[in-house]
């Protein structure tokens, strides 16, 4: 119990610091960090708290967009910290898979797998959204986004 508390605290903590101090990129994961938050409420009403014995369909839909996502966010952002998360995202995608390859066993590594990564990544949020802020005291205003090839 203690631990979802701390998410939910993590959760909180970082979108009010991501909205208040970071850019479109901050604001964004945070919006994305929220929703999968969010959705996971009506999945646990449809398939059930989870049993960590096979893969929740919800989850792994929710995760999946959440990755994708994530991802996108990561190319197309004139940051580094991204990176970072959406790697975070794909240790629960690859921990669906492997779930899905395996039933029965790892039942512990798989919740750590699926769950724990929620946790780094509202730091992640945290610390780039104040690298962001800092960045922004030393050089002033900065493109959100890298800017788009041109085609040749």
């Amino acid at each position: 119990m203690l631990f979802i508390w701390l998410i939910r605290l993590l959760l909180s903590a970082s979108v009010a610091f991501a909205a208040r101090k970071g850019d479109e990129p901050e604001r964004l994961v945070a919006i994305v960090l929220a929703a999968a938050f969010l959705l996971d409420i009506p999945n646990h009403l449809i398939f059930g708290d989870p049993t960590w014995f096979e893969v929740n369909p919800g989850h792994f839909v929710i995760d999946l967009w959440t990755c994708l996502t994530l991802t996108w966010v990561a190319l197309y952002a004139n940051r580094g910290w991204p990176l970072w998360i959406s790697a975070t995202q794909m240790i629960v995608m690859i921990a669906h898979l492997a779930k899905l390859l395996e039933i029965d066993e790892a039942r512990r590594s798989y919740w750590m797998m699926t769950q724990v990564p929620s946790t780094a990544q509202f730091l992640l949020l945290i610390a780039g959204t104040w690298a962001h802020a800092a960045r922004q005291r030393r050089i002033g205003r900065y493109a959100a986004w890298r800017p788009e090839r041109v085609a040749r």
